[in-house]
């Protein structure tokens, strides 16, 4: 009897601990496959950023350059006879035939007044002479670029961001903006290029962490919205915390 009792207890033994061994199998199992997967997901975020950041600091570098050519045609032309609108209208057009992305370039003068540009109705008297890059521009005498949050543009008509310059007169003071509106559409269509995962989702927001673009796009619902900038705190405080990147 006691010989059966012990082999009993044996048995009963072995199997609990042969199940607890594939319990902790199985856990161990699951953590590596868990850290895998934020692993990939960590990754796949990474890599998405990277090429999203590459992207679009090419596309704004060459609005930038596209804008200091456009300036120095205004100034050279003002230096000379005054502006030949004709010929500043199709050199623009030649600029914009370069930058698909770019809306239009148009030109406001010294007062705000947009006097040249794809679109322009000048019996509407469009100004910028309100609008903070025009104030800005007025009030710097640097030509560095400008960025301006989304907005329904007075010529364009629709949702833009915005890139600008100041030019000047022969005599270097300020003679007016050049603008170049980009559509945030193209963000938008940008955005879907890159595959997140079937979960994932891709947002591109201002430095204030209002929402320019998003996929994939939740135009009913409030996070959906332009400028939208309710964030979960956390990610508040990793962009007030200056970090340039993190996962």
């Amino acid at each position: 009897m006691k010989s059966t009792r012990r082999l009993r207890g044996l048995l009963i033994s072995g199997l609990v601990g042969s199940n607890l061994l594939a319990l902790g199998l199985s856990g161990y199992s699951l953590y590596l496959s868990r850290q895998q997967f934020e692993l990939r997901a960590q990754v796949l975020s990474q890599n998405v950023a990277s090429a999203l950041d590459q992207n679009l600091s090419s596309s704004i570098e060459k609005i930038d350059l596209a804008l200091r050519t456009v300036a120095d045609e205004l100034e050279r032309q003002l230096a000379a006879q005054g502006i030949n609108e004709p010929a500043m209208n199709a050199f623009m057009h030649r600029q914009e035939e370069r930058l698909p992305e770019v809306e239009a370039f148009r030109v406001a003068n010294a007062s705000g007044l947009v006097i040249l540009g794809k679109g322009l109705n000048k019996s509407e008297h469009a100004t910028w002479a309100d609008r903070d890059y025009f104030l800005y521009h007025q009030s710097h005498t640097e030509r560095t670029l400008q960025y301006r949050k989304p907005r329904v543009g007075r010529v364009a008509k629709r949702s833009i961001v915005n890139f600008s310059v100041r030019y000047n007169d022969p005599s270097g003071q300020f003679a007016g903006v050049i603008s170049a509106p980009i559509a945030v559409d193209h963000f938008s269509q940008l955005l879907a290029q890159f595959d997140a995962g079937p979960h994932g989702t891709l947002v591109l927001r201002d430095a204030d962490l209002g929402l320019v673009a998003r996929f994939p796009a939740a135009p009913n619902q409030p996070y959906g919205q332009i400028g939208y900038n309710q964030v979960s705190q956390e990610l508040r405080r990793l962009v007030e915390s200056g970090a340039t990147s993190t996962t």
